[in-house]
């Protein structure tokens, strides 16, 4: 699946931004393995994430200041997320990140989501193992 705007070389835009994350949402959508777990987290309130995950590259990558809330805590609180999710989301992104960016900019998000990735599935395991927990 193609989205739609060719590469650019200036910085990304919100409307970048957020035609980036309505693309790759929909993908998550219809992923096998990522689909069914959004929708249990999200149910019908899709337009409600798809502007917080706006606002929250918005503010990962142009300093916005937009989004609000605490994503360690929102993924600690779903239902066990492995190794596998983590993965299947970062390629995912990277698809979609180089389709609708340049480069340069596309391997900016994707550090930056690998980043997240890693920091989540890490307190995801510590949390999920620790005494407290079990």
């Amino acid at each position: 699946m193609q989205c739609s705007s060719p590469p650019t070389l200036s910085l990304p835009s919100e409307e970048q931004i957020k035609e980036l994350v309505d693309c790759f949402y929909s993908r998550v959508r219809q992923d096998a393995l990522l689909g069914p777990v959004f929708a249990r987290a999200i149910g019908d309130h899709w337009e409600e994430h798809l502007t917080k995950m706006s606002d929250f590259w918005s503010t990962v990558m142009l300093a916005s200041r937009r989004y609000k809330g605490n994503p360690m805590q929102v993924h600690i609180d779903l239902p066990r997320l492995e190794q596998g999710h983590f993965e299947r989301w970062l390629s995912l992104w990277r698809i979609t990140t180089s389709e609708l960016l340049d480069g340069a900019h596309a391997q900016m998000f994707v550090k930056k989501a690998e980043f997240m990735a890693e920091r989540l599935i890490s307190a995801i395991d510590l949390y999920q193992d620790s005494p407290a927990t079990n």
